[in-house]
Parts: C-alpha cells; sequence; structure tokens
C-alpha cells in the first residue's frame, strides 16, 4: 500500500507545472556546463511578468529577478502563463537562465548575446528563438519527460470604447467645434447666430 501511494504521489506531482519547470531547469544548467558557459542556481516558476505579460501583440513571455535582489540570492525566473508549447517554454527558460548566468545588469548586450547564440538561440537578443539544432536537443527533453502540463492563459482585452461626446460645429468659417454629451444639443453661436449642427463621425463614433 505504501508503494502504491508513493507511486500516485509521484504520479500527481509529475502534473504540476513547477515539478517540470524543475527538471527543465536542471536540463538546461547541465546543457550549459556542457557547452563551457557558466552557470547558477535558479527558481522556476509559472507567473506572470511584472510588466509588459497583459498587452496584445508583443509581449513578455519570461523575466528573470537578479540574485541581487533575491533575499537568499538565488535567482528567480518566471514563465508566462501565455504560452504552453513546450519547445517556446524551453527556449523562454534558456534564454532567462543566461540572464541570470551572465547577471542581469547586461541586458541583452554581448554579456547575454554571445552565449545565446553559442547555445542555439536565434533571432534578436531581445527577442530570441529556438534554433534547429537547439530545437532537436530540446526535443529529446520533452521526448523524456513529458509536454508541458499547462493551459494557457488567453488574455482578454477590453476594446477601447469611444468618446460619448458628439462633435457640433456652427455656421462660421472657420467653424466654432464643441462637443456635448447629448444628440439634441440646442443652442446658437453668438457670432453667426446660427445653430450649432451635429456632426457624424466617419466610420462611427469617436
Amino acid at each position: 500500500m505504501i508503494e502504491q501511494a508513493r507511486e500516485q504521489v509521484d504520479q500527481d506531482v509529475k502534473q504540476l507545472r513547477e515539478w517540470w519547470l524543475y527538471e527543465a531547469a536542471k536540463f538546461l544548467l547541465a546543457l550549459m556546463e556542457e557547452a563551457g558557459e557558466p552557470t547558477v542556481p535558479v527558481r522556476v516558476s509559472c507567473g506572470w511578468p511584472s510588466r509588459g505579460g497583459l498587452g496584445q501583440g508583443k509581449h513578455v513571455i519570461g523575466q528573470c529577478f537578479a540574485q541581487e535582489v533575491c533575499a537568499d540570492g538565488v535567482s528567480q525566473i518566471f514563465i508566462s502563463p501565455r504560452i504552453s508549447d513546450s519547445i517556446q517554454v524551453l527556449g523562454t527558460l534558456l534564454h532567462e537562465i543566461i540572464h541570470a548566468a551572465v547577471g542581469c545588469q547586461y541586458g541583452h548586450k554581448k554579456q547575454f548575446s554571445q552565449p545565446a547564440k553559442r547555445l542555439g538561440l536565434v533571432g534578436p537578443p531581445t527577442a530570441t528563438q529556438v534554433g534547429p539544432q537547439l530545437r532537436e536537443v530540446l526535443q529529446t527533453f520533452v521526448d523524456q519527460v513529458g509536454q508541458y502540463p499547462h493551459a494557457p492563459i488567453v488574455v482578454q482585452v477590453k476594446q477601447k470604447v469611444g468618446s460619448r461626446l458628439r462633435l457640433y460645429e456652427c455656421q462660421c468659417e472657420p467653424p466654432v467645434k464643441i462637443r456635448a454629451a447629448r444628440d439634441d444639443l440646442n443652442v446658437m453661436c453668438l457670432d453667426c447666430e446660427g445653430g450649432f449642427a451635429l456632426m457624424q463621425p466617419e466610420g462611427g463614433d469617436e
């Protein structure tokens, strides 16, 4: 019974994102050591970056907090809940581990970009991608451990509501313009002594 319980606990643990990320970090650190690159201990979690994680279009998918700002001196890395593809998660994690290893103070300068390139990350340093050779290596981890156990969070961004103020113009040249939050405004211009007419915005409400 005890052995069965332990096996069940092991199976349950392997469904946790943090377990997968922990194993992924060990795999990537070993990969870096084999390549002769410097490494440091890290802690990894799935969580929102401090900024730039919720917007549409380009958004932050990983963030590393340097060991200098962590109370126990261990760098902390967060992988955005918006991504779930195993290879992309591994590539993002590698990107952040390199930041931790070389020092976050260097940003994406050569201290970061050179080891990133040597390890198989391609593209601009600020938005690296997994290169073909690195992809094959990362796939061996996925084949052994399984897919990243995470369902992505799809962020619903509220549509920007147009202004409720209506534009009115008088008959002056050029016309005097006023805005009001009503469709039945009835006022006169003291210059042209004409009424203000409601202007229909092109393409709908402003």
